[in-house]
């Protein structure tokens, strides 16, 4: 019951998550690690969001982009005591882009608009060492990459284009299980990463400069939890906590004399599920979540201020596969977006996500 319980639970809590802290993608999740034996996972996910809202009465348009969310794993167990995951994902990432008749978009000699875009790449090797009686701890190696790119053509008709960076971060955390009742409690923090990016800054005020920046992704803690409720049931659920006042980018030529991306707020992001076991081949789990929002003005390079929302997902188990499916609907907070004085904010409402999700996982023993 617990395996394919989980995977169903897995998949609608994770593989279709959207827009959780503004940048927030993966969640950095890592229930491979307790998979049975060795195994080998793919997860796609897809999202398409909807988020508009109006400045001064000019409509923004539809400045999100979709985006798909892959993760790629692999888990093995190296002795009785001591198991071993090697994980790929995609943890934070931004696109945007605003109509080029917004008013942040008003440049002066260039074409562009206010726009966006934000990559990471992150490798996880991951260890367990099982202390017995359900106890355990984990730990490892982060390594992740990071590139950007924004336009602000409002502020002298500034773009800056950094080079990709990579840098090292790490994993620890403590874990207890009990399998005669599918019970599970894992606790598990992630380090801050710090990249030191080069890039090319331009303005009128400027023209084309060399530079550089530290930008910091932010330190976070989860805590995920299952627990059998009744026959083929399993209650479960997350709490996630990522400290984004620790992300500061400040480029050294960018005209206003705030940053072009801080944070005033941490979050805090919840999830609850049950599943049910249908049949030995068949489960399913509907998940609900929620972010709570800060009720303060948000940056324009992602005008959301918290979510809940309610997702399906499915698992059919095979002999040596287990394939999942999820679909999932997201209502994102309204938010209030600073401008170019108080009486020039942006106001965003009404905003929505659909993503949906694939994961299959093939036993290797």
């Amino acid at each position: 019951m617990k395996k394919a319980l989980l995977q169903a639970c897995v998949l609608c809590a994770g593989a279709t998550a959207a827009h959780a802290g503004g940048l927030d993608r993966s969640g950095q999740g890592i229930n491979l690690i307790f998979e049975e034996g060795s195994v080998v996972q793919f997860r796609l996910g897809y999202t398409d969001p909807d988020v508009s809202g109006t400045m001064l009465g000019v409509d923004s348009g539809d400045v999100a982009k979709d985006f798909f969310s892959p993760h790629l794993g692999f888990k093995t167990s190296l002795n009785e005591k001591l198991d071993f995951a090697l994980i790929y994902d995609e943890p934070y990432g931004a696109d945007i882009a605003y109509a080029s008749n917004y008013p942040l978009s008003a440049g002066t000699l260039t074409n562009d608009v206010l726009r966006a875009k934000a990559d990471t790449d992150a490798v996880t090797a991951l260890l367990r060492y099982k202390f017995g009686n359900g106890f355990s701890a984990l730990g490892g190696l982060r390594v992740q990459r990071v590139k950007a790119s924004v336009s602000v053509p409002v502020a002298a008709d500034y773009v800056v284009n950094t080079d990709s960076a990579t840098d090292f971060g790490y994993v620890i955390g403590v874990a207890w299980e009990k399998p005669e009742i599918a019970a599970r409690v894992a606790l598990t923090y992630n380090s801050k990463i710090s990249h030191d990016l080069s890039q090319t800054e331009s303005s009128l005020l400027v023209g084309t400069v060399n530079s550089s920046s530290e930008i910091e992704t932010p330190q976070s803690v989860n805590l995920d939890f299952q627990t059998g409720v009744a026959p083929r049931t399993l209650l479960f659920g997350s709490i996630r906590w990522v400290d984004w006042p620790q992300t500061v980018y400040d480029p050294p030529n960018y005209p206003p004399t705030s940053a072009l991306v801080d944070y005033d707020d941490p979050t805090w992001t919840y999830s609850l599920g049950l599943g049910y076991q249908f049949s030995e081949q068949f489960s399913g789990a509907v998940t609900l979540g929620y972010e709570s929002s800060t009720n303060e003005p948000v940056s324009n390079l992602g005008p959301t201020d918290g979510f809940w929302s309610i997702g399906l997902g499915g698992t059919y188990s095979m002999e040596r596969a287990k394939i999942s499916g999820g679909v999932r609907y997201t209502d994102l907070g309204d938010a209030t977006a600073d401008g170019a004085g108080p009486g020039a904010r942006a106001n965003f409402s009404g905003n929505s996500a659909w993503s949906v999700g694939i994961q299959v996982t093939y036993a290797l023993n």
